[in-house]
């Protein structure tokens, strides 16, 4: 027993540091956040912060702007998340592959764009993507068409430069669940006359959907809150086609300089974040099977 009680004690105080951390850098600021969300705070009129109950998200919700704004965000997200799955999952399959020399060299080429800063993709994309010397406009042979300067492709640029910059990490990620695959399941499917689709969608994606839930749902958060590219590709632009919830919420915040409202935004946000988590959680769940 007091073997016991010593080895508790010693986990509590190895968890201490930890759970600080965390409180101070996530927990405090979170409920800062939500309370401030009920109060007129304008850095502005700094004298006259009073509480306004939900006025602040009575103004979110009639605010059509956010709504636009939270459309272009599942997009982006969407649009990022789904095309990095589709790519890395078939890097990952090839990489998997007995058949491929120098599969290790591969590997580590090809997870070097996820080492590289937010930042430092940002700026090397708007010069692949600039329009008279710009990479992309000379093979695909677009002349002075300014891709990032046009509202109806913005968001696509954005969103290559996100896949290249994640899809590294989802590759690693869903071929480390790939080479947990028990053989034998697949030797079993194939004596009961299975094809090779047929193997890779009963066996091979239910094996490995505990790495595809937690993945895909890491990048999904991480996308939803995809600031540098943004603000640093287009700013918002052109014409608002690629203003997403955490560029309208700074703005609204910082340049507007309405904190309730913004704190507001980002409560909506985190409550949208958490219901989607929960139900995703469950779903996928339901389709892991146990080997």
């Amino acid at each position: 027993m007091r073997t016991k009680r010593k080895i508790n004690w010693f986990m509590i105080l190895l968890l201490i540091p930890a759970v600080a951390m965390l409180t101070v850098t996530i927990i405090m600021p979170v409920f800062v956040v939500v309370g401030m969300s009920f109060f007129r705070y304008n850095l502005l009129d700094m004298a006259n912060v009073h509480w306004n109950n939900f006025a602040n998200y009575k103004a979110v919700f009639a605010d059509p702007e956010f709504v636009k704004t939270f459309g272009r965000t599942l997009t982006y997200v969407c649009g990022t998340v789904g095309a990095q799955f589709v790519i890395g999952l078939g890097v990952a399959l090839l990489l998997n592959s007995k058949r491929i020399r120098g599969r290790r060299i591969f590997r580590s080429l090809l997870f070097l764009p996820w080492t590289i800063p937010s930042l430092v993709v940002a700026v090397t994309w708007m010069f692949i993507l600039q329009p008279q010397y710009g990479v992309m406009n000379y093979l695909l042979g677009l002349g002075d068409y300014s891709i990032l300067g046009n509202s109806s492709t913005a968001m696509l640029g954005i969103i290559v430069s996100a896949v290249w910059k994640q899809m590294p990490l989802m590759m690693i990620m869903l071929l480390s669940g790939l080479q947990t695959v028990p053989e034998d399941l697949k030797e079993a499917a194939e004596i009961d006359g299975a094809n090779g689709f047929q193997k890779f969608l009963c066996i091979t994606i239910p094996c490995i959907m505990p790495v595809i839930k937690t993945v895909t749902l890491t990048s999904i958060v991480s996308n939803f809150q995809m600031f540098v590219l943004f603000f640093t590709m287009t700013g918002g632009g052109p014409v608002r086609a690629t203003t997403t919830l955490p560029l309208y919420t700074y703005e609204t915040a910082f340049t507007g300089f309405d904190l309730g409202k913004g704190a507001a935004m980002g409560v909506c946000w985190l409550v949208f974040l958490v219901v989607f988590s929960v139900i995703y959680n469950k779903v996928l769940s339901a389709k892991e099977i146990e080997y």
